[in-house]
């Protein structure tokens, strides 16, 4: 009886041993396949990627949302889920009341935002268009002034304008049906992403409702493939990772709608013009970290310049107060040690975000970074506590 136990273990670990090496073979033949044809799979996950995009966008969506969603479910179950309760004897599920007034409150600051930043906009473009005609007859008027007293002048002037026309002509036959279809492109792509974002929100609404659902499905799929031990480390590092993303996340849009507000009100206490439309772009890049505040400075600050030079110095000088108390005050209140990365990594995820998935890179770079940090130390730590045990 001891020899066929001992058989049988003899068995088994040389199965297990076996089937290891077999996956490690495996992973470095996928991993030679991924090398060489990196383009191909990347272009069809790209593909995939583009198909799936309102279904993405309404998962990140209702991810983004659940957090209002769960605190006003809360709120109403206590106070009209109670009260209910009483009359009918049975307390009826809030969720659905919390979803639709959740995504009201979204909606209603996306609405707030358009009507702030749309009409002045317009006004502005149709100011520059109507000042437009003024100002190109006065710079004609003084080219004519110095071309008649000055023959070389006149010379450059002439072959300028013998160019530009020139330019205007070859531009009209090669390039001007090129570019009515990137007009026409541009065009059906705001329609497209209209369309994306109403589906987006459609799934987002379906997502929060089947979360339940979802979660038990999850758990009896995981539970049927992987051991008890696995499953509570998953959990866990699915738990951490939730408090890196969701914290890091929904503490950066309260920072940037609480820097968005301040800037607001200084702006318009200090009487600078295009108030809305220098803080809404102030608060949307202070969502990038570290250099989110200098990418929304810039244009703000060269925008303000055109309509006067002062006042642009002085919102330079503000900004540049206000993301100080940012960085050292608000921000750190608010965020904690959400990812746990020294500002060395910080940068890198920056980088790395921004040169594999463009602007949403910027976005996202520094949660996901951190997740995979946290990976990467938790591994780290298991296998030095591994050989200091091995050693004693």
């Amino acid at each position: 009886m001891e020899v066929n136990n001992k058989m049988k273990h003899t068995i088994k670990v040389a199965w297990a041993k076996g089937f290891s090496q077999f996956l490690a073979l495996a992973g470095a033949i996928l991993l030679v396949f991924v090398l060489f044809k990196f383009d191909a799979i990347m272009a069809q996950i790209v593909r995939i990627i583009n198909i799936l995009m309102p279904i993405i966008m309404g998962i990140v969506l209702a991810y983004l949302i659940n957090p209002m969603v769960e605190f006003y479910d809360r709120k109403l179950s206590n106070s009209l889920g109670k009260a209910i309760e009483k009359k009918c004897g049975k307390r009826p599920s809030m969720r659905g009341l919390s979803i639709l007034i959740s995504l009201a409150i979204i909606i209603a600051i996306i609405v707030v935002l358009i009507m702030m930043v749309v009409p002045q906009l317009v006004s502005n473009i149709t100011n520059a268009v109507s000042l437009l005609p003024d100002q190109i007859q006065d710079l004609v008027k003084k080219i004519t002034e110095l071309a008649k007293n000055n023959d070389k002048a006149k010379e450059i002037i002439i072959e300028l304008y013998n160019n530009g026309i020139s330019y205007f002509t070859e531009w009209v036959k090669d390039n001007m049906l090129g570019q009515v279809t990137f007009v026409i492109n541009g065009i059906m792509g705001i329609f497209g992403t209209a369309v994306n974002c109403l589906v987006a929100f459609i799934v987002a609404i379906y997502v929060l409702l089947s979360k339940d659902t979802f979660k038990r499905q999850i758990k009896k799929l995981v539970s049927a493939f992987l051991p008890e031990h696995h499953i509570q480390v998953l959990s866990s590092i699915l738990k951490e990772s939730d408090k890196i993303f969701g914290g890091f996340i929904s503490g950066k849009i309260i920072d940037s709608l609480i820097i968005g507000a301040i800037c607001f009100v200084c702006c318009l206490i200090l009487r600078m013009p295009y108030v809305a439309l220098v803080s809404v772009i102030v608060g949307v890049t202070n969502v990038i970290p570290f250099f989110g505040p200098y990418i929304g400075a810039v244009p703000s600050t060269i925008l303000i310049m055109l309509d006067s030079p002062s006042k642009g110095v002085i919102f330079l000088l503000f900004i540049i107060i206000l993301q100080q108390v940012d960085g050292n005050i608000i921000g750190p209140k608010i965020l904690g040690e959400s990812t746990g990365l020294s500002p060395f990594w910080v940068v890198f995820a920056i980088f790395l975000g921004n040169g594999l998935f463009g602007v949403m890179g910027l976005f996202i770079g520094v949660p996901t970074w951190g997740v995979v940090y946290y990976l990467i130390k938790r591994y780290v730590n298991y296998r030095v506590r591994k050989k200091e045990q091995t050693h004693c």
